[in-house]
């Protein structure tokens, strides 16, 4: 039955996407534009009514409005804005029985505006393996409508953003313009007073806002006051393509650039209207980011899209063309991701990616160096984080790639786009590589401003998180890529650190927490250093330096042995501290490392007996850090702790639970601000510190770590290292995590299926048994699976198949070639196999409980001849599911076509 249970939670995430999404999941801040550092907009929700019906808000909860109406019939309809606002002015009803659909790329609203549904989606497309698109800070908006009771209908639709947008001291003047080309119409609003590379508010006070969308016949525009300009639509249904020249601070009668679309007479469903927002930082006098080295030179860096577009026009023109191919490649996504999550941790666990994915991304700039003559430099690529939300104000105070968050976003990137991470690795590497940086340990960031990156030879107190956590990713980012020349790169000073780490890690004193705390001998941080150690001997034998392999894989099993001796408590569980009483404890997050890269350091019985500790502590909102504060809990830290406890179902689905009932404003049981803030009281939900958090992305940390990353009984680090590095770097990563939810899926099915078949063929045939291990019919259910859709080529650190190789990275909407389909498989063979195995003893048992005969052996051949007819049955079963999926039966909402 058991067996039973997992088969249809797989069928069911492949067969149901759309649905996976709890029904009552409502968090207290919807993400709408949320793309990159300066592209960050909120939906407020609203307990008492539709959320529609208040105001767009920014990371520090000041108004970024945008608005948007429906005519129907002559009647005005709001989709979007505060109605309070504009009432006095335009009398628009506000539409019944509003739904909001949330996914790890977008979120829909659906509405009924009398006899019209409209549906409403804000797109932010997340672009694995494509550099150049990631880097673009743009969101579409799209806008379908349908009349629902069978007859014709004239619609008209409006939409503005006001000057609020364009910077976040609203005393300051803007200006604005309207451009009209043969494929685009666009606003641009901008302050007067330009300030590079300064934020108020965590808006930008430099750049561009655009607003735009494609010239089509019946579109008009206008640039104005916000009352005036939608009274013209409600009235009229359409705007007189007019601009106000009277440029005047950002609330002075609240400037607004407009468009409205008159659709006509609509009887059936309509193509989407599709709008973007775009907040474009980089010019040829400005970039979107500064970076300093140790020489003190400063270089302005571009965005990666530069390399393509040098004009922003153009720019603006294919992103709006690529809607329906990126909508596509969204939904595509969304299904990918949900399906994993779906079978790893159930429904919750898609809810909190819907809204982790995007915090993740929306904390991350891709640069280009420049040339002297200003042009971009494609071999210069640095990624830059900034940490939002974590003792941030807003006002230019948010870390620049401080080492401890950079390693909570890993799990979001190594699982989506794993290239992304030496990216982010690199500009942290490069200026510790000179003769200027003494210090025998990692930098602690790369400065406390953003967006001015700064290179710093000054000493800290976070040295044994700053170098285990810089090894650790190096390793991590070469083991999920296969590309080794980050860690060829910079193998001196990996192992600088390493060597760092061995002589101070277990015993380390005075190390500052991210709290401001000091505090020493720290059982999880002393963990850390050990498995980067250990990370450090897979690394050298990468490189083929195994006499630092062996010694680094002896200290790290040296050291892993007397820590455990002082950090388990009796009943073993991680004590905060060596001279802590067993009463203490820490939450033990660390050990994710372990599990992810493979380093084998801890066993089963460590684990399991950290798990059972820690599923006592879990509160309402998660389990808390440590034993110093029982109140605090870490949204991010308790994701990692349910990554652990895989083991455990019970305990990781409680995890789970606690952090979606911190996102989920339904049950919080107090006002919670802000968008899915990191740090809070486990028991009440008070909000500590932590919106809009990129380092949410630690969510993920689930869908790369399965059960083979565990190793069982009392071994530890009992592997060769030898062996362990060749098995590890030899094929780039493992069984491939993502990859074979679909064809898993597929494969459960259809034994399932098999398994009813052989039954029926069973009970008609006197003494005849059901068995499985039948080749035709083998080869027929792994070469029909590979149909099934796949989740992205993501693998977790373990030892693996010698015989796996790996598949291509790359994400495409093409069809795969019959040579990768019959590649594909292979990935996924080694679970599959597991799985089928398991039905099969599972056969066997029932068969010997009802048979006097024994159990037959596996490799019995068939005594009937029903394979000819079973191999028929599957033919038929991938018919009906092509057929469902060609329906749109198994299908996420309708895909938009070009």
């Amino acid at each position: 039955m058991c067996n039973l249970i997992v088969c249809c939670n797989l069928i069911l995430a492949y067969a149901l996407p759309s649905a996976a999404q709890s029904q009552l999941f409502r968090p207290a801040a919807i993400p709408i534009a949320a793309h990159s550092p300066y592209l960050l907009n909120y939906l407020p929700t609203n307990r008492s009514g539709p959320s529609f019906t208040v105001f767009q808000e920014g990371y520090s909860a000041q108004v970024q409005a945008w608005v948007g109406l429906i005519r129907v019939d002559g009647t005005t309809y709001a989709w979007a804005g505060e109605i309070d606002a504009i009432s006095p002015y335009v009398q628009a009803t506000v539409p019944t029985g509003p739904q909001q659909t949330l996914s790890p790329t977008s979120t829909v609203f659906t509405y009924q505006a009398g006899p019209v549904q409209v549906t409403v989606t804000f797109l932010n497309p997340i672009e694995p393996d494509d550099l150049v698109k990631q880097s673009i800070p743009a969101s579409y908006l799209s806008l379908d409508a349908l009349a629902t009771d069978g007859r014709s209908h004239s619609i008209q639709v409006y939409t503005d953003i006001t000057a609020e947008w364009a910077s976040g001291d609203r005393s300051q003047n803007v200006t604005w313009s309207t451009t009209t080309t043969d494929d685009v119409m666009y606003h641009s609003i901008s302050t007067i007073n330009q300030m590079p590379y300064r934020e108020v508010l965590a808006q930008s006070a430099w750049g561009t806002v655009y607003y735009a969308t494609q010239k089509t016949p019946g579109t008009t525009y206008r640039t104005g006051d916000y009352s005036s300009t939608r009274i013209q639509f409600v009235q009229n249904g359409t705007l007189d393509n007019t601009e106000d020249t009277a440029f005047r601070s950002i609330i002075d009668s609240y400037p607004v650039v407009a468009f409205a679309r008159d659709l006509g007479n609509v009887s059936k469903a309509t193509s989407p209207i599709v709008w973007t927002v775009a907040n474009i930082c980089d010019s040829n006098s400005t970039g979107a980011l500064t970076y300093t080295d140790l020489s003190g030179q400063v270089q302005a860096r571009s965005l990666y899209y530069r390399d393509h577009y040098t004009d922003d026009r153009a720019l603006l023109v294919d992103f709006l063309s690529d809607f329906p191919a990126a909508y596509k490649r969204s939904q595509s996504l969304d299904e990918k991701i949900t399906q994993a999550a779906v079978v790893a941790g159930g429904v919750n666990y898609a809810d909190i990616l819907s809204l982790a994915t995007r915090q993740a991304y929306c904390g991350i700039d891709i640069t280009l160096g420049r040339n002297a003559n200003g042009s971009v430099n494609v071999s210069d690529v640095m990624a830059f984080y900034k940490d939002t939300g974590f003792h941030d104000s807003g006002n230019g105070n948010a870390p620049v790639s401080p080492i401890d968050g950079l390693l909570n976003i890993f799990p979001a990137f190594l699982y989506l786009d794993p290239v992304l991470c030496g990216a982010l690795l690199e500009p942290l590497l490069r200026f510790q590589t000179n003769s200027s940086y003494t210090n025998g340990y990692a930098a602690l960031n790369l400065g406390p401003q953003y967006p001015s990156a700064v290179a710093s030879t000054e000493s800290h107190s976070q040295s044994i998180e700053t170098s285990s956590g810089m090894i650790i990713m190096a390793c991590a980012h070469a083991k999920a890529t296969g590309d080794h020349s980050i860690i060829e790169r910079y193998s001196a000073l990996l192992n600088k650190w390493a060597d760092y780490l061995g002589l101070n890690t277990l015993n380390a004193s005075a190390q500052i927490s991210n709290e401001g705390v000091t505090r020493s001998d720290e059982t999880d941080l002393a963990l850390k250093g050990i498995v980067a150690i250990q990370a450090m001997a897979d690394v050298s034998l990468a490189l083929n330096d195994s006499a630092s392999g062996e010694a680094y894989s002896s200290k790290a099993r040296t050291l892993y042995s007397q820590w455990a001796t002082k950090a388990l408590a009796s009943d073993g569980h991680l004590r905060f501290s060596y001279d802590e009483p067993d009463s203490s404890f820490s939450l033990g997050q660390s050990m994710f490392w372990d599990l992810l890269l493979g380093t084998r350091l801890l066993n089963t019985t460590v684990i399991d007996a950290q798990t059972r500790y820690i599923a006592g502590k879990v509160q309402t909102y998660g389990a808390p850090t440590d034993s110093t504060n029982t109140s605090i809990a870490s949204a991010n830290l308790n994701m990692l702790a349910a990554a652990i406890a895989t083991r455990d179902n019970n305990t990781k689905l409680a995890l789970i639970g606690a952090v979606h009932n911190w996102a989920n404003i339904q049950f919080t049981s107090t006002a919670t601000i802000g968008q899915f803030p990191l740090t809070y009281d486990a028991q009440t939900g008070s909000v500590i510190t932590g919106n809009s958090s990129p380092r949410q992305g630690a969510a993920y940390a689930l869908l790369l770590v399965n059960a083979s990353s565990f190793i069982s009984g009392t071994d530890s680090g009992a592997a060769h290292p030898t062996e362990v590095g060749k098995s590890r770097f030899g094929t780039s990563v493992g069984v491939i995590v993502g990859a074979t939810i679909g064809a898993v899926a597929g494969v459960c099915l259809l034994v399932g299926l098999l398994h009813i078949v052989r039954r029926r063929r069973s009970a008609s045939t006197s003494g005849s048994v059901a068995r499985w291990d039948n080749e035709p019919v083998r080869e027929a259910v792994m070469r029909q699976a590979s149909s099934v859709p796949h989740p992205l080529d993501i693998a977790p650190f373990v030892e693996t198949d010698p015989t796996w190789h790996p598949l291509s990275s790359s994400v495409s909407d093409s069809n795969p070639s019959v040579d990768q389909m019959e590649r594909e498989p292979e990935a996924g063979t080694k679970r599959a196999f597991r799985l089928r195995r398991l039905l099969h003893e599972e056969h066997l048992q029932q068969s010997a409980s009802t048979n006097a005969n024994p159990p037959p052996s596996a490799t019995l051949a068939p005594q009937d001849q029903g394979d000819a007819g079973v191999l028929h049955e599957i033919d038929n079963i991938w018919r009906e599911i092509g057929a469902l999926r060609s329906s749109g039966a198994m299908s996420a909402p309708p895909e938009y076509n070009a």
